[in-house]
């Protein structure tokens, strides 16, 4: 008898999954295609599909994969758990890929404020646009040139946060 799962049980898994597949490479598009493979072929098709691609090299599958594959097999014959799970891993992939910059926003913030004080500072956001991560600075009455106070900026965050020396990102003055 196949053991049968919560939807608490299908979301974390998702969620795994979509923490994994962020981490390790795996294209959204890619994710997107398996779970709309699990909609219109059989299980066994998927599994093969998974597995050409990983002797294919394909960018992505190679390490997430095998994970994938252990991931039908706990989960039986039944192909709609694997659904589910494929549907919350697709559904929360953007969350998970954008997570570091959130925690980027969050940690930016205080360094941000204790040099911008002085010109009203009101606030920053982190924007992405293709491959750009674009920090914005919102400031009340700065009037000067924006470029001197952007590599500032730039360098005590990459200095003070240790992920963000690792991001390419560019900062962005702009009058609130």
């Amino acid at each position: 008898m196949e053991r049968v799962y919560s939807e608490r049980e299908l979301k974390e898994l998702g969620e795994e999954l979509a923490r994994i597949a962020v981490s390790r490479g795996l294209a959204s598009k890619q994710l997107t295609t398996i779970y709309r493979l699990t909609k219109t072929r059989p299980l066994a098709f998927v599994q093969a599909f998974i597995q050409q691609q990983i002797g294919r090299g394909v960018s992505g599958y190679s390490s997430v994969g095998p994970w994938l594959l252990r991931l039908i097999e706990k989960l039986g014959e039944d192909w709609a758990p694997l659904q589910r799970v494929l549907m919350y891993g697709v559904m929360l992939y953007d969350y998970h890929e954008k997570l570091p910059l959130l925690k980027l926003e969050e940690d930016a913030e205080p360094i941000v404020r204790e040099l911008t004080e002085r010109y009203g500072f009101r606030g920053v956001e982190v924007r992405t646009e293709r491959e750009t991560i674009t920090l914005a600075v919102r400031l009340e009455s700065f009037r000067e040139d924006p470029r001197p106070l952007a590599l500032e900026i730039s360098e005590r965050i990459k200095r003070k946060i240790p992920e963000a020396a690792r991001l390419s990102f560019r900062v962005w003055i702009e009058q609130a």
